[in-house]
């Protein structure tokens, strides 16, 4: 078998994104994974990523391994993962008239902002001084 008909080591075709501060991308996993598939692949890239040789790398491994091995910790570190925006919608318009319109409803706006409704016209006029 060749590289190219080879999976992960792990199982699944994602490969580990050690610069991420992700747990699920730094081992490589779906969110999705189950415990199952976590431990599996952290025993798979401990082997790859030996202590002795890749300390850095091994940190990694073995911090994401931890907030994800217990399944309390794993709902804990679900919470504060950042989430993908929902799917925008274009709001849905209607090009029909809108028929709640009523020509009684902008008389009354007008009296009210307006002075359409004043009865009052004594301060209009007033007397001119000579």
């Amino acid at each position: 078998m060749n590289d190219s008909q080879q999976t992960a080591p792990h199982g699944h075709d994602r490969q580990p994104d050690l610069t991420a501060t992700d747990p699920y991308r730094v081992l490589g996993l779906p969110v999705t994974a189950t415990q199952v598939e976590i431990k599996r692949t952290y025993f798979a890239l401990i082997r790859q990523y030996l202590p002795e040789t890749e300390a850095e790398k091994f940190k990694l491994i073995r911090a994401a391994y931890e907030k994800l091995k217990d399944v309390q910790r794993r709902v804990e570190t679900d919470i504060f993962l950042p989430q993908p925006p929902p799917p925008w919608t274009p709001p849905q318009t209607s090009l029909a008239l809108d028929t709640a319109f009523h020509p009684g409803d902008a008389l009354a706006a007008l009296r009210r902002w307006g002075e359409l409704g004043r009865t009052d016209f004594r301060d209009d006029f007033r007397e001119i001084e000579l």
